[in-house]
């Protein structure tokens, strides 16, 4: 069979949610120092500003403290039912605080919700020490983890943020991009961090403690279920925020991924983070492009014991997309394609485009194991293409 190349349609992609496009584009690059949104599964930017620049991350350094602490409880090293002793160093520790005291026990989950809730860097410090034997090693440990990891521009001087000056040195720092690979790291292989983030408020009646999250947009996305603050001088005032986003019509269920890194202001930093997150929301749409179980094309191979053979993509494709896109598709098939062809055989390639740019390509097979005609039916099919 000569090169066949097939091209088709696979949707027009419209408006399918409830919800009217709110914003067709935004800008919030203005005082800021950086801005992503992204999908949690894909990986798929949808937003960027400054991404790439090495910044101070001030708190956001926690999700890193919890991303170590939580590897040794699943290695089944610790527990979050632990009892830690508050060392003196950990109680003295400055800047946001959840008020432990030296020489106090407090079990080690009780220190996480201190420290994503309300950002103590005192409870960061103590989950440092436990997990690390004491703070310097932890620091070892958090910059070898961000290796490990890919996080190429990460430097890490104390598990909390807490600047030792204003000097470069004296800062815990991160590229946006990165701090957004760190966040679907940990989304991914410890999503139960969300059952902490998701309290707008931290009570502890025999420690008679309460008080909000450091998260501002309580309140304003009710989806909002996470996750880290962070504030000093040279950081300006940072969050990383998530909500999960319900698909309707033909989209998927998927979760957005907010960051904001530098604003000036509180209240610019909540609006922009608002705006950002409503924009995900409301024009975009994760769709399953390409189902595996659904042939996309029926080909005539001359010496196959079948007249059509039914093709199929190799592997489902799913894609946040914005909900004005055109989405297209192309076969390409191999030079020469005879029978006999075993199951899962590729036989070609189908491309995917979204207005026009190639996003991907998926290798085109065969479901069944196809069987060679014998010389009768190859005699017959010829004469009839003959006549």
């Amino acid at each position: 069979m000569k090169k066949i190349r097939k091209i088709f349609s696979l949707c027009l992609i419209i408006i399918m949610l409830s919800n009217t496009v709110v914003f067709g584009q935004i800008n919030i690059n203005e005082n800021i120092k950086g801005a992503l949104l992204g999908d949690l599964e894909t990986g798929e930017i949808l937003y960027e500003y400054n991404i790439n620049q090495q910044l101070a991350i001030a708190s956001i350094s926690k999700l890193m403290t919890y991303l170590l602490m939580m590897d040794k409880v699943a290695a089944g090293e610790i527990s979050l039912e632990d009892d830690v002793l508050i060392s003196g160093h950990a109680a003295a520790t400055e800047g946001s605080r959840f008020g432990l005291v030296a020489g106090e026990t407090v079990k080690l989950k009780t220190l996480v919700d201190g420290m994503l809730i309300v950002s103590g860097n005192d409870c960061a410090t103590a989950i440092a020490e436990y997990v690390g034997t004491n703070v310097d090693n932890f620091v070892k440990m958090m910059n070898a983890k961000a290796s490990e990891i890919g996080l190429l521009s990460a430097s890490f001087i104390n598990p909390h943020g807490l600047p030792i000056n204003d000097e470069d040195t004296g800062q815990n720092n991160m590229s946006v991009s990165d701090i957004y690979k760190l966040t679907r790291h940990i989304l991914t292989t410890y999503p139960e961090i969300l059952e902490v983030t998701k309290r707008p408020e931290l009570t502890i009646p025999e420690r008679n403690f309460s008080r909000s999250s450091t998260n501002p947009v309580f309140g304003y996305i009710d989806e909002i279920d996470g996750l880290k603050t962070g504030y000093t001088d040279k950081a300006g005032i940072c969050l990383v925020s998530t909500i999960p986003v319900m698909g309707q019509g033909q989209g998927e269920d998927y979760r957005l991924i907010g960051i904001i890194l530098g604003a000036q202001t509180h209240e610019d930093r909540l609006n922009k983070t608002i705006k950002l997150l409503e924009y995900g929301k409301n024009n975009f749409s994760k769709i399953k492009l390409v189902d595996l179980s659904e042939a996309i094309d029926k080909v005539y191979i001359s010496n196959s014991k079948l007249d059509k053979v039914s093709v199929y993509p190799a592997s489902d494709f799913y894609k946040v997309i914005k909900n004005s896109d055109v989405v297209t598709t192309k076969i390409t098939y191999n030079e020469s394609v005879k029978a006999p062809i075993a199951k899962g055989e590729k036989i070609g390639k189908l491309s995917i485009f979204v207005n026009g740019e190639e996003v991907s390509d998926i290798d085109v097979i065969v479901n069944e194991n196809i069987e060679k005609a014998n010389l009768f039916v190859r005699i017959i099919r010829f004469f009839k293409k003959i006549f």
